[in-house]
Formats: structure tokens, C-alpha cells, sequence
């Protein structure tokens, strides 16, 4: 009689055992399937990009199961397309990454080697595409980095980071106040005496990387005001000191004061074609002395 309860009691055990397996393994297998993703939403900028070509970059292999999403894999995937940047990728349970994607704009040119003279670059150098050929399009002609390596999609490689730094800020001056197109060239070889010329042919003398705001507003305000007081498209425009601005026809021309650093509000708000402006306002430009 013990002996069958014993039996009976240990044949029990066992069920439950079974039972208990069973059941961790339905559960295992539940949370598996249930959890492995099946859906990608896409969030962010990228006009020339669909959802469906960002999900084909991402690559995510069927039955990939949401706990061991590698995400920076997948990060790289779809920045191996130059003009695509991730900013983060999330989880949505229990099926869906939510992948949040910036398409990167062209901001300038950066010259660069003799098989690949052209780099075009966007507002943080990261490189875009290797040209042979000038791009289409206006973009301001940028030199003065010393490049130590170049890859597609990455900032340009260079040593002096700080300079770096100084070329988002004045590109970003320029886009903010809408006159990057009227640039042809910026020279940043020498930091604290920064250059750049229009496309009308008017060099301007940006000094050092201090200012950067409101020298790139007295930019904007005096090239339709030249324009405007005697066609004058081209010469010097100083804008060095951040406060005032001058103009020579000339190197040996006597410089006038066109700027005195003292605008409105509305000055700033003003468009690349003078807007209101006097065009008599301040000193006329001299030819000579």
C-alpha cells in the first residue's frame, strides 16, 4: 500500500515536472515570437529618401527578436548612404523600432586631392560625395584644411578640429541670414584672418572666428547697400572688428566707414536685396585717395 502511494506520489512529481516544462517552454516560445520585430516606423526629415528605402538599408533579418536588436549595427547600415543620418533608434513593443532619420543638405565645397578635387560637404563636413568634377548647384568654395583622410558619410579628417568647429558656425551664419549663395569662396587657412569673396567679384576681410553672428549681418546689410551707392561689387569690405564695417575700392584706397555697428532690429531683419535700406546712408565708397 505505501509502495503504490510512494509510486502514485512520485508519478505525480513527475507530471507536474512535465507540466511545469511545458508550460516554461510555451511561455519561452510565446515571448519569442510575440517579441520579434515586424515593423519599422520612420520618423524625421529625409525628402529624398522613403520609408521603404530606409528600411531596406536597415536590413533587419527576419525573425530578429526585439531584446537583442543590435542598434548600432543598424545605425550603420543606414548611414552607409552618405546623405543619411541617424539621430536615435528605439524600441516600441512589442514589434516595432522606431528609427529616427535626417536627411544631411549640401552646404559647400571642399577642395581637396587631384583624383578627387571637390569634396562636397553639408553644415558639419561631413562628406557627401568625392567629385572629380565642380558639383551642380551654389555652394561657397571652402579652403584651408589640412585633410588627413577622407570616407563617404564621415566628417573630414583633420587635425585641427578647432577650425572645423569655425566653418559650421560661419556656414550656419550664412544659411540663417540667406546669403551662403552669394559667396564664392571662404578661406580658412589662417584662422584669425579669415577671407572670403562674393560671386560679384567684392573680397571681404572676416578676421578672426569671434563675432561671427554679427559680422555675417553686416555682410548682409552692406552688399546691397554697396550695390545700390555706385555699383560697387567689388573692392574690400572690412568687417574684422564686429562692430563696424569699411570699404576701399582699392588696397591703397582710404578706407570709409559704412557701419557703425549701431542697427535696429528691422536692419537685421532685412533681405539680401537691401529691403528699405538708404543706399546713401554712411560715407560713400572712395575710389582713391
Amino acid at each position: 500500500m505505501k509502495e503504490r502511494r510512494k509510486a502514485h506520489s512520485v508519478g505525480k512529481t513527475i507530471l507536474t515536472v512535465v507540466l511545469v516544462i511545458l508550460i516554461l517552454a510555451g511561455a519561452g516560445y510565446f515571448t519569442y515570437v510575440y517579441f520579434q520585430v515586424e515593423d519599422i516606423e520612420v520618423q524625421g526629415d529625409h525628402p529624398d529618401f522613403s520609408n521603404g528605402d530606409i528600411a531596406k538599408l536597415a536590413d533587419i533579418q527576419p525573425k530578429t527578436h526585439m531584446f537583442f536588436v543590435d542598434t548600432d549595427a543598424i545605425k550603420e547600415k543606414i548611414e552607409t548612404e552618405p546623405y543619411l543620418e541617424v539621430d536615435s533608434i528605439t524600441k516600441k513593443y512589442p514589434k516595432t523600432l522606431v528609427v529616427a532619420v535626417v536627411e544631411r543638405k549640401p552646404a559647400a565645397v571642399v577642395l581637396y586631392s587631384d583624383q578627387y578635387p571637390y569634396l562636397l560637404v553639408d553644415v558639419n563636413a561631413n562628406v557627401l560625395e568625392m567629385l572629380a568634377e565642380p558639383p551642380a548647384g551654389t555652394y561657397p568654395t571652402v579652403t584651408g584644411f589640412a585633410i588627413d583622410a577622407v570616407n563617404l558619410g564621415k566628417q573630414i579628417s583633420t587635425q585641427d578640429s578647432f577650425k572645423l568647429t569655425v566653418y559650421t558656425e560661419l556656414i550656419n551664419a550664412l544659411e540663417e541670414k540667406e546669403i551662403k549663395d552669394l559667396i564664392e569662396t571662404v578661406d580658412l587657412t589662417d584662422i584669425n584672418n579669415i577671407k572670403m569673396k562674393t560671386r560679384d567679384g567684392l573680397e571681404i576681410k572676416f578676421g578672426q572666428s569671434d563675432k561671427v553672428t554679427d559680422k555675417v549681418k553686416m555682410i548682409k546689410r552692406m552688399i546691397p547697400k554697396l550695390a545700390a551707392s555706385g555699383g560697387n561689387t567689388t573692392g574690400i569690405l572690412d568687417v574684422t572688428m564686429g562692430i563696424s564695417a569699411t570699404y576701399q575700392l582699392t588696397e591703397d584706397s582710404t578706407p570709409t566707414t559704412q557701419e557703425d555697428g549701431m542697427q535696429t532690429p528691422e536692419d537685421d531683419n532685412a533681405q539680401g536685396d537691401g529691403g528699405d535700406a538708404d543706399p546713401n546712408e554712411g560715407a560713400s565708397p572712395q575710389s582713391g585717395e
